[in-house]
């Protein structure tokens, strides 16, 4: 009998053995995986950070009070598409306003303030970083990347972008006449959204106890 009995167990351990190898081998493979993605992160970030590095160098901000008001309207205008401001965005942009987006799709003002006004586009991140700023006289010239998350005609979009921004100064006041969007990389705002998406779990997890 005792025989039998041990015969018995070592057959349950010999079927089991394949399933724990299997699961143990996923899990290995898991998190080599993640570990691979968590070093080419860091790798890409380093080569953007030292890239930034040198293109800042290489093409500083302009400075003086013109720049600075430059900057301050990116950031106005940021803010303003988080809020779906269409009053605020309607101050900053010049009549003749043109824009090609990332898609090569050309744009006005009015297609701008139509999309707010029918609910078109909405975004909870937009923020602008690694600026080149550049002031001629009445002229000016704003690069910067940008973190962007949001829907646009029901369609969810998240990534990095690359803007750049035409100004004119008229009668005292910077107005935007024109803007081109590059798409760059959806590696920043991919981590942003794994940070989002472990804080709604947690509080998900909470709620539930």
């Amino acid at each position: 009998m005792k025989k039998v009995f041990t015969l018995f167990l070592l057959g349950l351990l010999m079927a089991a053995s394949p399933a724990w190898a299997q699961r143990k081998s996923t899990k290995s493979r898991s998190a080599k995986l993640a570990a691979s993605r968590a070093t080419q992160e860091k790798s890409e970030r380093t080569r953007r950070a030292e890239a930034a590095a040198k293109l800042s160098a290489a093409m500083p901000i302009s400075d003086g009070p013109e720049a600075a008001e430059l900057m301050r309207i990116e950031e106005a205008w940021a803010q303003a598409t988080i809020r779906n401001d269409a009053e605020t965005i309607t101050h900053l942009l010049a009549d003749e306003y043109v824009a090609v987006n990332s898609q090569g799709m050309v744009t006005s003002k009015a297609d701008v303030l139509a999309a707010i006004a029918n609910d078109e586009v909405k975004c909870d991140i937009n923020k602008p970083f690694e600026y080149i700023v550049r002031v001629y006289n009445n002229s000016g010239l704003v690069v910067h990347n940008t973190s962007f998350r949001g829907r646009l005609n029901g369609n969810i979009t998240s990534g990095e972008y690359r803007t750049m921004h035409m100004y004119v100064k008229r009668n005292g006041k910077w107005l935007v006449v024109a803007n081109q969007t590059t798409f760059v990389v959806p590696e920043r705002i991919t981590l942003v959204s794994k940070d989002d998406n472990r804080k709604r779990k947690r509080n998900k997890e909470v709620a539930g106890q």
